[in-house]
């Protein structure tokens, strides 16, 4: 019997079709970062996502109270928020309590199926995950902490150090989170001072570029 050959033109063209249909439809916040980590709802990480120089805060010199031994961040967010606790201060204000940081899948896990209000993130989607985020307020309960003179000196000068209010008020329907006073993001001065200068979220941003 004559043997057949398949065109090689089309065995390419097969081979390229395989590839797009095994490959993942998940965009993951580490595979959709612009110049930098996006994660919410749309834009989850990986369950293997961690992030690379944590420290635990505990055993830092700092400007700020603690809430637990056990709070950890990235490095590089720990050291400016230090320096923006410590300018409050000279400030006048202070007493600040940084009540959470960095987040493990299985402690965000643990948070969202115990949650009865249905307003905690799911694992791989919570920006404590990635070391960069933190709650603060100045008690160990996060309530009432917009009515403060320390949330004022917050809105007024973190994007100075490089950090945003990442859920802000009257933005929900873009965040996809209800306003939360007490949680800041650090993303760096000069993408701080942009979001500040323009008034938007994170996601705008993103979607700006």
């Amino acid at each position: 019997m004559p043997k057949h050959t398949i065109n090689p033109v089309i065995s390419l063209m097969m081979a390229f079709l395989l590839c797009l249909c095994c490959a993942s439809k998940t965009a993951y916040a580490s595979e959709a970062q612009t110049d930098v980590l996006l994660v919410n709802h749309s834009n989850p990480l990986p369950q293997d996502y961690e992030p690379d120089d944590l420290v635990n805060l505990y055993a830092q010199k700092r400007h700020f109270r603690l809430a637990s031994s056990e709070i950890y961040l990235d490095r590089e967010t720990f050291e400016a928020a230090n320096e923006m606790f410590k300018q409050a201060e000279k400030d006048g204000v202070n007493k600040f309590t940084i009540t959470s940081g960095y987040r493990t899948w299985a402690a965000q896990e643990k948070l969202y199926f115990k949650d009865t209000t249905g307003t905690t993130a799911a694992p791989g989607e919570s920006e404590h995950q990635t070391g960069l985020a933190f709650d603060v307020t100045t008690r160990h309960g996060s309530g009432g902490f917009e009515s403060t003179k320390q949330y004022k000196w917050l809105i007024k000068h973190c994007w100075e150090y490089g950090f945003i209010l990442r859920y802000p008020k009257d933005k929900e329907e873009i965040t996809g989170f209800t306003c939360e006073p007490w949680h800041y993001r650090y993303v760096g001065v000069d993408i701080a001072k942009v979001i500040h200068e323009n008034d938007w979220t994170l996601e705008e941003y993103c979607d700006a570029k």
